[in-house]
């Protein structure tokens, strides 16, 4: 059997990790390629006899991709997000499109935590100008508390829940968030107040995104929205960088339209050596790493390591795994624990 990695460069896997996974897949029978495609038109020349294509970024897994590989069973995602994937034509297709639910979400909740600190309290500017020979005490931005904040939540799954536990039960930060698919009896769970977009938007202080990437998601900051958010406002990403419309990011920080930025995930990476952002001392930029981190990284390639050679080998896959459930109404010929 044969599968295949078709982003090996994407820069979020080492050569040991890979080389971990390919030795997992070997002891359940599968030869594992490591390549490097970038077009549709790649994977379909590359991966003929697939049973499985794993991503360690976001390749483009289309439904030609996917109806020109009749061998295809499993999508493996090394991550979260699936948005480069046609889920709905996977399930149409019967393929089995597999995720790592939770695995970095304690990291991304502490890169939003360092982010937010970090620009509330100047520690970027503060750093830049001291080792450009300057000495700013007392200077820049006049840093608010964040113990008299509200901390707005664009969508509550799990990295937003870690925040909501560092900052409400940490600081005593007011939350509020807005995530219309959480269901009634989690809401209860939690002292934070469910609110709508607008109210969102209108009194939030800092304002953190963990929603993925969606129609209905893509560039949902925009100028609009920038213009409804307080002057003073902080926004921050360790989502999807499309979610926010990035001219219209530069241009609210240019207009005071919002006071601060922390992103973890840009529109195109690398960002632009011409981004006017990177220009801003009121901005904090990272290379898309909140998945980083000694345990996150440990489970991420454990997950891989097992997810698809446990179902080549013993027929069972954990349902919690597969991101395109709608799959499941048809006979896989596995068993789902």
């Amino acid at each position: 059997m044969k599968a295949v990695v078709v982003d090996q460069y994407y820069g979020s896997t080492t050569k040991e990790d890979l080389a971990q996974v390919c030795q997992a897949y070997q002891k359940a029978g599968i030869e594992l390629e490591l390549r490097h495609f970038t077009t549709e038109d790649e994977i379909i020349a590359g991966c003929q006899g697939a049973i499985a294509l794993l991503g360690t970024g976001n390749p483009p897994i289309t439904r030609s991709v996917m109806e020109a590989l009749p061998d295809l069973k499993y999508i493996q995602r090394f991550g979260i997000g699936v948005n480069s994937i046609d889920l709905e034509a996977a399930s149409q297709l019967g393929k089995l499109v597999l995720n790592l639910p939770g695995f970095c979400i304690q990291e991304l909740a502490d890169l939003a935590t360092a982010m937010i600190m970090g620009l509330i309290r100047n520690v970027g500017y503060y750093d830049r100008t001291i080792r450009a020979g300057g000495w700013p005490k007392g200077e820049y931005l006049l840093p608010g508390n964040v113990r008299e904040m509200t901390l707005g939540l664009y969508g509550f799954g799990g990295a937003a829940r870690c925040l909501y536990d560092i900052f409400h039960k940490g600081f005593g930060t007011k939350i509020i968030t807005c995530d219309p698919y959480v269901p009634q009896e989690q809401r209860a769970q939690y002292e934070a107040q469910f609110v709508d977009f607008e109210e969102l938007l209108q009194r939030s202080d800092i304002l953190s995104i963990h929603a993925p990437l969606t129609e209905e998601t893509y560039h949902i900051f925009n100028r609009d929205t920038f213009r409804k958010m307080k002057n003073n406002a902080m926004i921050i990403n360790t989502a999807r960088g499309p979610l926010i419309d990035q001219d219209a990011l530069a241009w609210a920080l240019e207009n005071g339209e919002i006071r601060y930025a922390g992103l973890d995930t840009v529109e195109q990476e690398p960002i632009s050596p011409d981004s006017p952002l990177l220009k801003l001392d009121n901005v904090l930029l990272t290379p898309h790493s909140g998945f980083y981190g000694e345990r996150s990284k440990r489970t991420q390639i454990q997950m891989v390591c097992e997810l698809v050679p446990h179902a080549v080998s013993a027929g069972e896959l954990p349902r919690r795994h597969v991101a395109n459930q709608a799959v499941l109404s048809q006979d896989l010929g596995l068993k789902l624990i």
